[in-house]
């Protein structure tokens, strides 16, 4: 089906709309799960104002990958940002690095990742309980780091609450397209009142496999780039959580500390030294005919290659105390150290050392509802504090020390089938610079209203209105030399004034249970005025030899739409079929006429879904087809993007072990092998999206 023909077929059924992808046979269990990071009031999901996705249980293990992008591009307004397999950054609207705050477990995630596209987020899906999804601005409660949205990875490594037994999970998986093998653990116990959390990871890949040759002019030019695989693509990491929490009955404190090892390769050509190395000759290529029992270790066309050594040490504080006050219902903390650091490596010589020592907390203050359970809200102050520094020949960014504080409050009137809710934040941040670069300051506030209307028990009709700011951050000011792994010089700008955004967006959702099934329609469209947009422009000049991108400002619009619909087909003895069909989309321009660099294109969908009993056990399918268009807005001398086709199917059948309960699943993704080039990825043109693969798993839980 062609494009346009799709379009206007969704156009019809549903105008406009966007909304949670949940694992079905708990999928109308998920509507209703609680977004704690939504706001501080523990809203249900369908009466939160704000457009929010959870990804958890059955559907969360089937989209699981080794990058947060990846695991999240499934999702209605999310795309990833990849820099070759080892990098997959979220894109949330269009907006990315350091718009989109990741967070784990409501706290930053306090790594490098914001600095630069190369840069991996230190979190594993694999090991997250949940995955919460915010778009739009989420500064009110969590700084002007989430002007475009959140992504938040939940966990369970300081317990809430002390099990009644002894529980747990192990899960084993693997991928063909890349012959990736991961193993994941999880423990969880406790006696009296201390409870205790055990996690575990370790995942190693090979070189992805991909349809054609890496270098999209490849055809052109064979001697330069890799056929079959993308170079230097394979990774290895490892991971290692233990947390234990006090739980008394209105309360509960605790800590754990984590270690993360991620070693990642850079994809070749993305850095500056491929003129210089030796290219694959003819027998080569044909060594990788056989790099199945090869995996791809050879050298490769490139003698010298970058790849990222990253650690990071975690310290996290988290506790609740509830009822402390008649005038106080619930005091909320968290806290967080990390230690992180990452090298360069320029093959076996360390190029670039990339350090840092951040600290992060935030203490919330709700308060007893007032005016007959009408009004709640909540009163929250944070902190954050980050010592960075770049270290080598080609360090491009200043050792620097930011220094964040934030005050908020957040209030809601709840009044009939009203739900309103208004909210304000300010925020200082202060940058010293090392050098002679003057230390900056930045004073930002937002300010949000927000109302949902109940029209009756299935339809609910959202409005935000919102101003957001975000201060620029240190790269963005400062930067100023070449960065060897994204072969690029890149040069700040100290006149950077705070971005701030107007938003408004219209939400409109139908869900009715339909027997064990139910049928949804969600609607979201949104419209962003930003003044002084900071990107990161292509000045098509060089400097030493390489490409020169400049940080600058200007006012840029972003608006787009989101839709989802979920009809129920037919229940045959217990077997029930759904269809699901789906679109998003998101247009970014400059105010002078140019287009915003690496914005995804839009994307329509639809998706099958099966459920039902197989030799008395429950067996879930699906079917899923995307078409994205071509993105022919692709900023200034950046190059456009073709459309893809997109096939992939899963299945997920579990047993009853008495003792526990046995997931065995499978995955295949990209399954009619196209040559897939993401408009939102940095090295889309030398380092396309991975081949048909196979995924397969099992995992035991207890």
């Amino acid at each position: 089906m062609k494009l346009k023909t799709l379009a206007s077929a969704i156009a019809i059924t549903i105008p406009l709309s966007v909304a949670a992808d949940p694992g079905h046979p708990e999928h109308q269990q998920a509507i209703e799960e609680i977004i704690v990071s939504a706001s501080p009031l523990q809203k249900n999901h369908s009466e939160n104002t704000r457009p929010a996705s959870v990804l958890s249980g059955d559907a969360l293990r089937q989209q699981a990958a080794a990058t947060l992008g990846e695991t999240l591009k499934g999702q209605l307004g999310v795309s990833s940002a990849s820099f070759g397999p080892g990098v997959g950054t979220p894109v949330i609207r269009g907006q990315q690095g350091n718009r989109v705050k990741v967070m784990q477990d409501n706290l930053d995630t306090l790594d490098a990742a914001s600095s630069s596209a190369d840069h991996a987020n230190a979190t594993e899906a694999l090991l997250a309980e949940r995955i919460e999804v915010l778009r739009g601005p989420q500064t009110l409660r969590y700084g002007s780091g989430a002007i475009g949205g959140v992504i938040n990875v939940i966990d369970n490594r300081i317990p809430n609450q002390v099990p009644k037994e002894l529980g747990g999970a192990i899960e084993v998986r693997h991928n063909s397209v890349n012959q990736e093998n991961a193993t994941v653990f999880k423990l969880d116990g406790g006696t009296g009142q201390l409870a205790w959390h055990l996690d575990g990871l370790y995942r190693n890949s090979d070189n992805v496999d991909i349809p054609g040759y890496a270098d999209i002019h490849g055809d052109e030019h064979p001697e330069d780039t890799s056929y079959g695989f993308i170079d230097n693509s394979d990774a290895e990491s490892k991971s290692l959580t233990g947390g234990m929490s006090w739980v008394g009955e209105d309360s509960f404190i605790g800590f754990s500390i984590s270690r993360l090892e991620n070693n990642y390769g850079i994809p070749a050509g993305a850095h500056g030294h491929e003129e210089e190395d030796e290219h694959h000759d003819d027998d080569d290529d044909d060594d990788h005919d056989d790099h199945d029992d090869d995996d791809h270790d050879e050298e490769g066309h490139h003698d010298e290659v970058v790849r990222i050594d990253m650690i990071q040490n975690r310290y996290d504080i988290k506790g609740e105390w509830q009822n402390l006050s008649p005038a106080i219902e619930k005091v909320l903390l968290r806290m967080a150290y990390v230690d992180y650091q990452h090298k360069e490596l320029e093959g076996s010589e360390v190029g670039t050392v990339f350090d840092s020592e951040a600290f992060e907390g935030r203490l919330e203050l709700v308060h007893q509802p007032l005016f007959n359970n009408k009004l709640n809200g909540a009163i929250g102050f944070q902190l954050s504090d980050t010592d960075f520094s770049a270290v080598g020949e080609e360090a491009f960014i200043p050792a620097s020390q930011t220094t964040s504080t934030g005050a908020f409050l957040i209030e809601e009137w709840q009044q009939d089938n009203w739900s309103l809710e208004a909210g304000l934040r300010f925020e200082h941040q202060s940058i010293n610079p090392e050098g002679s670069s003057p230390s900056v300051d930045h004073n930002t506030h937002s300010v949000s209203l927000a109302g949902q209307y109940r029209i009756n028990d299935q339809q609910r009709l959202n409005l935000v209105v919102s101003q957001a700011q975000r201060a620029p951050s240190v790269e963005e000011l400062y930067a100023d030399g070449v960065h060897v792994a994204t072969s690029s010089y890149e040069r700040g700008n100290a006149n950077l004034k705070a971005e701030t955004s107007h938003n408004i967006e219209l939400g409109y959702s139908y869900h009715m249970s339909m027997g064990k099934s139910v049928l949804e329609l969600d609607i979201n469209v949104f419209y962003n005025d930003i003044a002084d947009f900071i990107y990161r422009r292509n000045t098509d000049q060089t400097l030493e030899d390489t490409a020169l991108y400049q940080y600058s400002a200007e006012d840029a619009t972003f608006k787009g739409m989101e839709a989802q619909l979920t009809l129920p087909i037919a229940n045959i003895n217990g077997h029930q079929w759904d269809v699901q069909l789906f679109a998003d989309a998101v247009r970014a321009e400059l105010v002078n006429g140019q287009d915003v660099p690496r914005i995804p294109a839009k994307r329509l969908g639809v998706k099958f879904d099966y459920h039902g009993q197989w030799f008395d056990q429950p067996l879930d399918a699906q079917l899923r087809l995307v078409r994205a268009a071509k993105q022919n807005h692709a900023g200034f001398n950046e190059e456009e993007t073709e459309g893809y086709t997109r096939l992939e199917a899963q299945v997920n059948y579990r047993l009853d072990l008495n003792q526990g309960d046995l997931l065995l699943f499978m995955r295949g993704n990209n399954l009619l092998d196209k040559d897939i080039r993401n408009s939102s990825s940095f090295l889309r043109e030398i380092a396309p999206e991975a081949g048909r693969s196979i995924s397969v798993g099992a995992r035991y839980s207890f």
